[in-house]
C-alpha cells in the first residue's frame, strides 16, 4: 500500500466500466495523468475555477 503525501487524501471509488473507459480516453487525449485530470475536474466543478489549459 502506498503512502499519501502530507496534505493529501486518497480517493478510492468503484465506477462503471464505461465511465472509466471514457475517463481514461480523455486523459490520453489531453496527455495528462489520471490524478492531474481528476484534480483539474474537481477544482473546476467545486470551485468554478476559470483557469483553462
Amino acid at each position: 500500500m502506498t503512502k499519501t503525501a502530507p496534505g493529501f487524501k486518497r480517493l478510492n471509488a468503484d465506477i462503471p466500466e464505461e465511465l472509466f473507459k471514457e475517463f481514461a480516453k480523455r486523459c490520453i487525449e489531453e496527455g495528462i495523468s489520471k490524478k492531474d485530470y481528476l484534480v483539474h475536474l474537481l477544482e473546476k466543478e467545486l470551485y468554478n475555477d476559470p483557469k483553462e489549459k
